[in-house]
This record gives C-alpha cells, sequence and structure tokens, in this order.
C-alpha cells in the first residue's frame, strides 16, 4: 500500500483548523446546496456541499481539462491531504482507484504548477498505485506543457485523416482510369465487330447485283 507524504500546507491547514473548527449550529447544517436538473429533468442538488466529495463523483474518464482543474483548486483549498489522496485515487490500477490515466496526469501537472514539493515528495510512491511508466510521462507533460498528449493526437488525426483522403483519391483516379480502358476496349471490340465480313445470304445478294 503506497504511502503518501502530506503537502507542507497541511499543518497550516491543522492549526487553523483547530483555532476555527467548522461551525455546528442548526443555521449551518440547514443550508441547502443550489438545486439543478439531471439529463432527465429530474431534481437533483448541484453539489453536496462538500468540494472533496464533489470531486469524487464528478471527476471521470474524459473530465474536460478545465473543469478538472477547477475541481482541484475548490477541493484543495477545503482539504488539501484529502484532495491529495484523490488525486492518487484517479490512477489506482490494482483495484483502489478509477484508473483514469488522463485525469491523473492532468492532476499532476497541475501539482507540478500549484504544490510542486508536494509533488516531488509523493513521486516514490506513484509506481505502488500505478505504473513505473507513469514517472517519465509526467516529467514529459511537465516540460512539454500539460496539452502536449493532445495536440500530438490531433496532429496524428490529421496526418491519417490526410493520408486516407489521399489514398482514396488515387483509388478513385485508378479506378475511373480502369474503367477509361474498358470503355475504350468495349469500343474498339464493337468497331471490329461492325467490320467483320457480312452474312452469306448478303453475300449472295452482292454477287446478284454484280450478275445484273
Amino acid at each position: 500500500m503506497a504511502t503518501l507524504l502530506g503537502p507542507p500546507e497541511l499543518s497550516n491547514y491543522n492549526r487553523k483548523s483547530k483555532a476555527q473548527p467548522h461551525p455546528t449550529s442548526a443555521a449551518a447544517t440547514t443550508t441547502k446546496p443550489p438545486m439543478g436538473l439531471t439529463e432527465n429533468h429530474s431534481a437533483t442538488f448541484l453539489s453536496s456541499g462538500n468540494p472533496c466529495l464533489d470531486f469524487f463523483f464528478h471527476v471521470v474518464p474524459d473530465t474536460p481539462y478545465d473543469s478538472l482543474r477547477k475541481r482541484l483548486d475548490v477541493a484543495w483549498a477545503h482539504n488539501p491531504l484529502t484532495t491529495l489522496k484523490l488525486i492518487c485515487n484517479l490512477r489506482g490500477v490494482r483495484g483502489t482507484g478509477k484508473t483514469d490515466r488522463e485525469g491523473f496526469y492532468t492532476a499532476a501537472t497541475w501539482l507540478f504548477s500549484n504544490h510542486p514539493k508536494t509533488l516531488a515528495a509523493n513521486v516514490p510512491s506513484f509506481a505502488e498505485f500505478g505504473y513505473f511508466k507513469d514517472l517519465p510521462e509526467i516529467l514529459y507533460r511537465v516540460l512539454k506543457g500539460s496539452g502536449v498528449r493532445k495536440n500530438q493526437k490531433e496532429q496524428w488525426r490529421n496526418v491519417k485523416g490526410s493520408t486516407k483522403r489521399n489514398r482514396l483519391k488515387k483509388m478513385m483516379e485508378t479506378d475511373a482510369f480502369h474503367l477509361r480502358r474498358r470503355t475504350r476496349n468495349l469500343r474498339i471490340a464493337s468497331n471490329k465487330e461492325s467490320r467483320k465480313k457480312k452474312p452469306f445470304h448478303h453475300f449472295l445478294v452482292d454477287l446478284k447485283l454484280v450478275e445484273f
């Protein structure tokens, strides 16, 4: 089981929590989160009221890049240690997480931009809940930018699509060439048939015409 090192902000967070405990009054507990509608137009809560809990339920594979980073900002401000655990939960591949590779890489680059010491302190643990190949991949994205893989996929898709279009164009040109050649051969064959000797009864008629 991976051992995580809490972020440096955690010490300040603990002191702040002890000095200013969360309110437990009736007014605080009865405040309802904002409401919204589901895809089926059913009433639902837009938030649980806990940013870390919202992060856990709403961050899934294919979550948009900007949405993930915004949720990281809010969740980290609420509870840094829990957010760090949730980031690692994204990559868990041995029944310990969501196996969300792209989400984890995005979160790792976010850590590098906002909390580099936390990222550096926990790099040795990444291979325990993920794969060793995650380490060079994170380094590559840190050096080249978090959107480098997305850009590469788009470029490859464009090249692949262009190659496919060119191949299809060549096939169509080849088919058109063969069609023209077959049409020409049929025309030549038809002309040859028309130039053949006339049938025998036509030949007799021609002889009679010659006799007269």
